[in-house]
């Protein structure tokens, strides 16, 4: 099976460096854009069904590509939010770093469990990753888009090459095509 992991359009979170998390922030005009421009370079695959999280910013996303593409099925599945941030959502990096009096890097919010109220365990957003995966290859589509959120994304990645997705940086509407393989049942 194909699958075409694409993380959310921009936001103005994004624009001013503020971490998201499972706040539900819009697309902003640019993530509009960007949304469509990449379905354009989707239009001659064989898509059957979109996958997409349940927060604005890659539902919205998900909706634009889907009628960019003919009104393709969308999916809506909470597994694919990102790692819930706690108290650090709505916060810069340097803010977090100030919260915690050490200085932090994207790296550390990404990939640790930090001492932060009502942060997602990393093991939890595994554990979500390898959940959804699971039922996906059962599905055993044959082309599919999966819209998701960067941390989100890479944590899929390492759950499927084990590769450490601390290190991948996704950008807005990137295009990361994988083959997986399917069970059957």
């Amino acid at each position: 099976m194909k699958v075409y992991f694409i993380r959310h359009g921009e936001t103005e979170w994004n624009s001013s460096g503020r971490w998201q998390g499972w706040v539900d922030t819009n697309l902003s005009d640019s993530g509009r854009s960007q949304a469509i421009q990449i379905s354009g370079k989707l239009k001659e695959k064989d898509i059957r069904r979109i996958y997409s999280s349940d927060l604005r910013r890659a539902l919205e996303t998900a909706r634009i590509i889907s009628k960019e593409l003919g009104n393709i099925p969308i999916v809506v599945d909470s597994r694919l939010r990102e790692r819930s941030l706690g108290e650090i959502e709505g916060k810069t990096t340097n803010e977090v770093s100030g919260m915690l009096s050490q200085e932090v890097n994207i790296i550390d919010i990404i990939g640790k469990d930090l001492p932060i109220n009502g942060m997602e365990l990393l093991s939890q957003q595994f554990e979500r990753a390898e959940s959804f995966l699971r039922e996906l290859r059962l599905e055993n589509e044959k082309d599919v888009i999966v819209v998701s959120h960067g941390v989100m994304i890479g944590v899929m990645m390492e759950t499927i090459t084990g590769e450490d997705f601390r290190f991948r940086k996704i950008g807005n509407c990137e295009v990361i095509p994988m083959e997986i393989s399917t069970e059957r049942n």
